[in-house]
């Protein structure tokens, strides 16, 4: 009984002590002091509104093709007996060069014998002018001899007639007249024919050159030559191959002679419609679409036709731009057919136009300003949000074009501002300061 009355005493005790602490805990305790809660204006970068003239670029995109391509064909059949060394693909050829060319001997034969012919015609002629030179004088000649036979006739017949010529005497006479006059016509029959005979020899000569022009040109046809400086795209045949007419030898096609052809889209049109006037034709720039960084070279050009109609499927404005040339050193950047080009067309100028990033909206006609008009809180100037409706009447890459709802000068807001509401107070930025 006495145990269980000291255990009783301590834990009374152990309870006291800890009451003790508690209370004195609760008084020395420090008091919680109050603070005034203060809404802080958000800080937040602009940027000024600057106005100028911007030129309305469209952007389509095409693949480049030969404005001259030649697919090569022989004309005649024969086997190849040449191929220019540089006629492969790939590699760049010269105007006038012979690329094939098949075997010319027989035609060389051919011509030798032509030329014989037209020179054998020639001299025919030749001839026959002499011809004609010799009659003439032989005419004159028979004239003469016509007019002394008459004369001596007429003497014979007056001496006949007073009986002191004989019978023979004048038939003798009157025979050599004749003979002479009959000579005459013989030579005059003979230049009678004169024209006919050359008419027949020119037409004799004339064929036969017809029949060496004919074999020239089938010479001429036995070789195909570059008719401008190019490069292969393709070649189809080989050195001692037959071939015939109309079989594909291979492909050129022009250098520094390419287009493309882009569509535009029916609503882009309205840039470009004054550039097309009283004849103009819009410039364009081309790069490689498939360089990205700056890495494409840059080609100048221009639109050079307009096609008759609009795509149905695309309900685009087909056109043509017609490529410059640029000097470029490296052989991989060169501009070849087939490579997928992006076409910035310049357009119409348009003038007063707000030209900013498309990250500053917020939405498709909404801007967040900053005013210039001072609010005071808490004894500190800070400016007033503006929520503002902008006329944008283009989206065009990473901006937008506004011709209303800004003046120049005016801060866009940059910087995120959830929950913003039109005529909060904000704080700007300057300088890395408020």
């Amino acid at each position: 009984m006495p145990s269980f009355l000291f255990r009783l005493m301590r834990v009374a005790v152990v309870l006291l002590v800890a009451a003790g602490l508690a209370f004195w805990l609760f008084v020395s305790r420090d008091k919680p002091q109050k603070k005034e809660m203060t809404h802080t204006p958000p800080t937040v970068l602009c940027v000024p509104a600057v106005s100028g003239s911007s030129d309305m670029t469209v952007e389509a995109f095409g693949t480049v093709e030969p404005r001259n391509s030649v697919k090569l064909t022989m004309e005649i059949a024969g086997r190849i007996d040449y191929i220019h060394p540089d006629f492969r693909e790939g590699a760049q050829i010269a105007k006038g060069e012979v690329l094939l060319r098949i075997d010319q001997r027989t035609l060389v034969l051919n011509e030798k014998s032509a030329r014989v012919q037209v020179d054998q015609a020639r001299a025919d002629i030749r001839l026959l002018k002499q011809d004609t030179q010799n009659l003439k004088a032989d005419a004159e000649l028979a004239r003469s001899n016509m007019r002394l036979a008459s004369k001596e006739l007429e003497r014979i017949r007056a001496l006949a007639k007073n009986q002191f010529a004989s019978k023979t005497s004048l038939d003798k006479a009157e025979q050599q007249y004749l003979s002479a006059k009959n000579q005459l016509q013989t030579i005059i029959n003979a230049q009678e024919l004169v024209p006919s005979r050359m008419a027949l020899k020119r037409s004799v000569l004339a064929s036969a050159q017809a029949a060496l022009e004919q074999v020239r040109l089938t010479l001429e046809k036995s070789e195909i030559k570059a008719d401008f400086n190019g490069f292969v795209m393709i070649k189809q045949v080989q050195v001692g191959e037959y071939v015939n007419p109309g079989q594909v030898l291979g492909v050129i096609y022009e250098k520094d002679a390419l287009d493309v052809d882009i569509r535009i889209p029916l609503e882009d049109l309205q840039w470009l419609g004054s550039v097309f006037e009283n004849g103009g034709r819009p410039q364009v720039l081309l790069t490689i679409a498939n360089l990205e960084g700056g890495h494409s070279p840059v080609w100048p050009g221009h639109v050079v036709r307009i096609k008759a109609a609009v795509d149905e499927k695309t309900r685009t404005m087909p056109m043509t731009v017609e490529i410059g040339s640029v000097d470029v050193k490296d052989p991989l950047l060169l501009l070849r057919p087939g490579v997928f080009v992006k076409c910035r067309v310049k357009g119409e100028q348009k003038g007063d136009v707000f030209k900013i990033p498309r990250t500053l909206m917020r939405s498709p006609d909404t801007l967040y300003l900053a005013r210039e008009d001072y609010l005071v809180i808490s004894k500190v100037e800070v400016i007033r949000l503006v929520i503002t409706k902008v006329k944008v009447i283009r989206r065009f890459e990473e901006y937008v074009y506004i011709t209303e709802g800004l003046a120049p000068g005016d801060l866009i807001i940059e910087s995120p501002l959830p929950g913003a509401v039109d005529g909060m107070p904000i704080f700007i930025k300057k300088d890395g300061n408020k």
